[in-house]
């Protein structure tokens, strides 16, 4: 839950601080949550405090990151997105066995507390980040290089009517106008939560959906292993398909998730282990190639006045499809008595997401000029 209330003070927050000092207050909080757990005995409401400290430093972490990676990268934003996901992806991996090294060496208060550790080497990384001068004539010159990244690494016609032109942005925490604003985006959105919703419940639910086929657990866990394999050659696929700059709608919404459909039904048709093995190495292609190469279009479906704004509705929307999709998926699951009904609706979300995606792609490429642009234009 933290998750998604995070995007929503980071995008206000942006708007008065720079990127350093949210990346170092992240920084801190994130290394904080796990300190906390190792210093204090295991209590529901401690794990519960310990959980929403770690979660507020990561996101803001995450955002503050993000949105300097548009700046610092500019025309290969896209491109550095994708190579930063592969060594996300990496350090996901490589946890799970390394906290289990951990804990059998120090025991679990020890662990935490190395990782939190750890985690505060992301105070550096915070300081290291280029403060942003709070002057609007700077934010806007960073802003109009946006311009870039569609032409150069998405092959898109967009335009941009704020060239040189000083404009405040957006300031309030519940500031929808890039929905209302852009039409595209808020078809964008629903296409992103749809994944979030995909990928939540396909990782919570496959190995419980494999043993329920009579797999036993040690093959069934090798479901998410394959998984994984088809994940880590997602994110390499979708660097080399930025760098060439075939990317656009199709590539980042209608081609993955036909993959995933496709994996979903040899679940939903056959118990075969290597059929399922398939599958798996199909979705986990499908969902972390989709969920890059969506993250690295945002910039498309926003003017440079909502740019900001956009971003942290994005990252809320993801967060709380996360949050509220895992909820559905299960209550989904102990009303009908069968996994499969959560694979079907699985399948279901990812027809949705290439029927909008399909849509997208055949709607006007230009972004046209918002009510808050004209107003900015104006001088109102």
């Amino acid at each position: 839950m933290t998750l998604t209330f995070k995007a929503g003070i980071g995008g206000s927050w942006l708007q008065s601080v720079s990127y350093r000092s949210m990346g170092v207050f992240g920084g801190v909080l994130f290394g904080a949550g796990f300190v906390y757990q190792g210093v204090f005995e295991y209590r529901l409401h401690q794990l519960f405090i310990a959980m929403i400290i770690t979660a507020f430093g990561g996101g803001l972490l995450h955002f503050a990151f993000f949105m300097s990676f548009i700046e610092y990268f500019r025309g290969g934003f896209p491109v550095a997105l994708a190579t930063r996901e592969v060594f996300t992806y990496l350090g996901v991996s490589i946890m799970p066995p390394f906290v289990e090294i951990l804990n059998s060496d120090y025991g679990l208060h020890g662990a935490y507390l190395l990782l939190g550790a750890l985690a505060w080497n992301c105070i550096a990384c915070g300081a290291v980040l280029k403060p942003v001068n709070g002057t609007t004539r700077n934010i806007m010159a960073t802003q109009n290089k946006l311009r870039t990244i569609v032409e150069n690494c998405c092959c898109s016609r967009r335009t941009s009517d704020t060239d040189g032109i000083d404009a405040p942005r957006c300031s309030s925490i519940f500031d929808c106008s890039p929905i209302t604003e852009h039409i595209q985006f808020a078809i964008f959105l629903i296409v992103h939560s749809l994944l979030y919703y995909t990928f939540t419940a396909w990782a919570i639910f496959l190995v419980s959906f494999g043993t329920s086929t009579g797999l036993l657990t040690s093959e069934a866990v090798v479901l998410s292993t394959a998984g994984g394999i088809g994940g880590f050659l997602g994110k390499i696929s979708v660097i080399l398909v930025f760098y060439l700059g075939w990317m656009n709608i199709t590539f980042a919404g209608v081609v993955p998730s036909c993959l995933i459909c496709t994996g979903l039904f040899g679940y939903m048709v056959s118990s075969n282990y290597i059929l399922m093995l398939m599958s798996s190495c199909l979705c986990g292609f499908g969902l972390a190639f989709a969920d890059t190469a969506l993250s690295g279009m945002i910039p498309q479906y926003l003017c440079s006045y909502h740019l900001r704004q956009g971003t942290a509705i994005s990252y809320f929307g993801g967060g709380a499809s996360m949050q509220f999709g895992g909820t559905l998926a299960v209550a989904i699951s102990d009303s009908t008595g069968s996994y499969l009904w959560v694979f079907r609706t699985m399948f279901l979300a990812n027809v949705t997401i290439c029927i909008f995606s399909v849509i997208l792609s055949a709607m006007d490429e230009d972004i046209p000029e918002c009510g808050d642009s004209r107003r900015r234009n104006d001088g109102v």
